[in-house]
């Protein structure tokens, strides 16, 4: 039987409408958004705003505190620079980093391109002030070493222009970016004062550190006397969506939302230490509830997805090594973890190859449902198909889905948008029938209105790019 777990931010408070201080600071600091263009992000939650303000406005104070005259500041600038280096260098990623500081992928993007622009704006100062006291002499290794160094800072705020179009350049990019810059400006303060050694030092010292903390672990992961290691076969669904089956020589128990980074070095020598981030999209356990296998499914497009479907025989298993697994983070904005199993109703929107973010929560919450362990009561899918071949990449596992369903919590609709030509008709399949396939298009609006009309508790609407919560 699953416990109840009380907690101070959770009860609800008259004098607050009875509304819990978690719901409150959810309601008006988490979920609402700001349109904006601003850090790679395309809206900023009030909280963000609050913490990008408070963190502008402290590091401000810093310059100024103590600081006499220009050659003064000039130098202070140039300590809250190197100041700023030890966070961006933890490890060479993201992935890892977000992990051991227990937030989400997401939250870990924003303060590291946030204290990113601000390691670069402290730079900017310290040329500007600096500039009108020196002359610079291109000759002079300090002077040259210290434009190369700023150099490479501002590169990088200029490299996630090519993230979206060639995914793994932008890695290696933005790596040999950033460590050519850490090495001129090791050069650049050579001659400067103890401390800025000290500041860089530590840099270095953290990056060290947390490099090896991510190597051991992907040794753990990877290996294990006396089996073999990571395993991979490749299958093709229609044109381009490929699905990739991972054997796994040490298996551990998957989360949905859980992620990892698949490096498959038989792709060529150029691939061998190259890695690239999925989702996992499914897994196959054995009767402790561990891994033994896990399933990643996505569209191919260019780069590594692209040499992956053209370079691989359906018929065959690969060497591969994989990092991870990586998310979903203990802590969310706030200090409160979002757990989908506390919801009544959940209503999940998909189109395309969004399945593949969708199933494994189905996949969780069933499991869960059937040990007395959540409050879903029901749970609705909606997928919308783009194109010819999406329904058979995920038909087996939604039959799965529905078999293991066996207290009728979940219905799936699936909406295949007819040609010119077509006669609109709907059909059922699967187990109990439960599977609903209409040759129409979807209103998304219509479909909101319908559940709503159906809604058990709390409704959660979760979709590929957005999420409310409704009280009912």
């Amino acid at each position: 039987m699953a416990r109840a777990v009380f907690s101070w931010s959770t009860l609800p408070i008259p004098c607050l409408g009875h509304r819990s201080v978690r719901h409150i600071l959810l309601g008006y600091l988490v979920f609402p958004s700001v349109p904006t263009r601003f850090l790679g992000t395309d809206s900023l939650s009030p909280l963000r705003i609050i913490i990008l303000i408070l963190f502008v406005a402290g590091t401000g104070l810093c310059n100024f505190v103590h600081v006499d005259n220009l050659l003064q500041a000039s130098q202070r600038a140039a300590h809250i620079c190197l100041v700023l280096l030890i966070p961006l260098f933890l490890s060479g990623g993201r992935e890892f980093p977000a992990r051991l500081l227990g937030i989400s992928l997401e939250t870990y993007g924003f303060i590291h391109r946030m204290v990113g622009l601000m390691s670069v704006v402290q730079a900017t100062i310290h040329v500007v002030i600096i500039s009108r006291h020196i002359k610079f002499d291109v000759s002079h290794p300090t002077h040259l070493n210290g434009l190369l160094g700023g150099c490479m800072l501002l590169s990088l705020l200029f490299l996630p222009m090519i993230k979206r179009r060639i995914y793994e350049a932008f890695l290696v990019q933005h790596l040999a970016s950033a460590v050519t810059g850490l090495i001129a400006i090791w050069k650049h303060i050579q001659p400067t004062s103890t401390q800025s050694h000290w500041w860089f030092i530590s840099c270095v010292s953290a990056f060290s550190f947390t490099s090896v903390l991510q190597m051991i672990r992907i040794l753990y992961r990877n290996f294990v006397f006396g089996r073999k290691s990571v395993r991979m076969s490749v299958k093709i669904h229609a044109e381009d969506i490929v699905h990739v089956r991972l054997s796994l020589p040490r298996p551990w128990i998957v989360r949905a939302g859980e992620r990892i980074n698949l490096g498959v070095p038989s792709l060529g020598v150029f691939y061998f230490f190259q890695t690239h981030p999925f989702t996992v999209t499914w897994w196959e356990e054995d009767e402790h509830g561990h891994a033994l296998s896990i399933a990643l499914m996505f569209r191919s497009r260019t780069g590594f997805t692209r040499k992956l479907r053209e370079c691989t025989n359906p018929d065959q298993d690969y060497w591969a090594w994989i990092d991870g697994p990586f998310g979903p983070s203990l802590v969310q904005e706030c200090g409160f973890a979002q757990d989908v199993s506390d919801y009544g109703h959940i209503l999940m929107v998909t189109s395309g190859i969004g399945i593949a973010a969708q199933l494994p929560y189905i996949k969780e919450l069933l499991q869960r449902r059937h040990r007395a362990e959540v409050r879903t009561q029901r749970i609705s899918l909606v997928w919308r198909l783009d194109r010819a071949g999406d329904w058979e990449s995920a038909r087996d596992w939604l039959q799965q889905l529905v078999e293991q369903d066996k207290g009728y919590m979940l219905e799936v609709t699936v909406y295949n948008p007819p040609d010119d030509n077509s006669v609109q008709q709907s059909h059922t399949v699967g187990e109990h029938k439960l599977i609903t396939i209409i040759d129409d298009e979807v209103s998304w609006e219509q479909v909101f209105l319908s559940e709503k009309a159906k809604q058990k508790g709390k409704l959660l609407v979760t979709g590929n790019e957005w999420s409310f919560t409704f009280s009912g």
